[in-house]
């Protein structure tokens, strides 16, 4: 049976249809469903994809690792040596204000190399473990072909050859274990790193499993933010939200008591550490006289905020490999900091990205 030439669309009708289709606003209506074909589309490219849950306001459990043969073999050739710089950001990066969270590391000229890229919907310490758990596992696997001559070295590294096959030797041997990670004095990632854990959902209950993806890692705090955190400490924090108020110091007593913190910083072995906070509690004293700052008040914000067992190791000289200095990247993150800083200003165009789409194209095609 035909269709009534009444019925057919007119070529206007025709034209209007193909137009709607091919707009660009219906084909990014929803970008993270646009994220999960572009998984589909690009194995090669996206190493970790779970879809978005809609149920919750707002969506939540999106994940999605970006990687790149150079990235991935860059992490081979010298995590090993000038360890892994591990950050998140989420200005400026989409409307979602979904964070994506880097891994760099330093090639023999101290400049950053880009490592995976994860962009998720939160930042909390099971998504974290998931990423570095991913990432693990996609380094050994590269690691493994490149010995079995399945996988190419990339032409970025190939005058390192001997030396990323030498590298990839060794993970194959004994698994991947970087030098270190350097991180700003967030608990998430230290706990992704140490003690990692995920969330499973089983028989309809949520299971809380362990995952230790590098329980062994030397992890230390960027030296920059934690002066930073002491110089802001009465700014940026209310009192209501610590054990204990933060006493105002004048800048004068701020630097003076930076230099304290820099002295404390220097003990190199566990069994100095009593002798030396003694020295400190002296030092924080003096700079007390005639000032309204309570000695007592001080010496508490450390105790609660630096002293503790979590972190005393990390940004005092008793975390440090042994034989080694605060050199390069063992002093700071700011190589990771300056890296979604060229990435804001060179991929984003200095501008505010809108769609979550639009950014996983720039870091798959681009960043790399």
């Amino acid at each position: 049976m035909q269709t009534p030439r009444y019925r057919w669309p007119t070529p206007n009708q025709v034209n209007n249809i193909v137009q709607n289709v091919r707009r660009k606003e219906r084909l990014l209506m929803d970008p993270l469903k646009a994220i999960g074909l572009f998984a589909k589309l690009n194995p090669d490219k996206i190493f970790h994809y779970t879809e978005v849950d809609y149920s919750t306001n707002p969506p939540s459990n999106f994940a999605t690792g970006i990687q790149h043969p150079f990235a991935v073999q860059a992490m081979i050739l010298w995590a090993g040596e000038h360890g892994i710089g591990f950050d998140s950001s989420y200005r400026h990066k989409n409307k979602n204000r979904a964070p994506v969270t880097f891994l760099t590391t330093l090639d023999d000229n101290s400049h950053m190399i880009p490592g995976p890229v994860f962009l998720s919907s939160d930042v909390t310490a099971p998504t974290l473990t998931i990423f570095l758990h991913k990432v693990k596992k996609l380094v050994e696997s590269m690691a493994k072909e490149l010995i079995a001559g399945t996988k190419e070295i990339d032409a970025g590294l190939e005058s390192d050859r001997a030396r990323v096959l030498a590298q990839a030797r060794t993970i194959v041997q004994a698994g991947w274990s970087p030098h270190f990670f350097m991180i700003d004095k967030c608990r998430a990632e230290r706990t992704a790193i140490y003690n990692g854990v995920f969330y499973d959902l089983i028989y309809c209950q949520t299971i809380l499993i362990c995952l230790l993806v590098f329980p062994q890692a030397t992890v230390r705090i960027c030296q920059f933010h934690v002066m930073q955190a002491i110089l802001r400490w009465d700014k940026e924090h209310g009192d209501t939200f610590e054990p204990q108020p933060r006493p105002t110091l004048s800048l004068q007593c701020k630097h003076a008591l930076l230099a304290a913190v820099r002295r404390l910083q220097r003990c190199r072995l566990s069994e100095d550490w009593d002798g030396d906070v003694e020295r400190f509690k002296c030092d924080v004293e003096k700079l007390c006289e005639g000032s309204s700052a309570s000695s007592k008040d001080i010496l508490s914000y450390f105790r609660v905020n630096w002293f503790t067992e979590d972190w005393r190791d990390l940004w005092t000289d008793i975390g440090l490999p042994a034989g080694e200095l605060r050199e390069k990247m063992l002093s700071t993150n700011n190589w990771t900091e300056r890296a979604f800083k060229t990435f804001d200003q060179v991929f984003l165009g200095g501008r505010a990205n809108k769609s979550a789409y639009h950014l996983v194209l720039i870091i798959a095609n681009e960043w790399f």
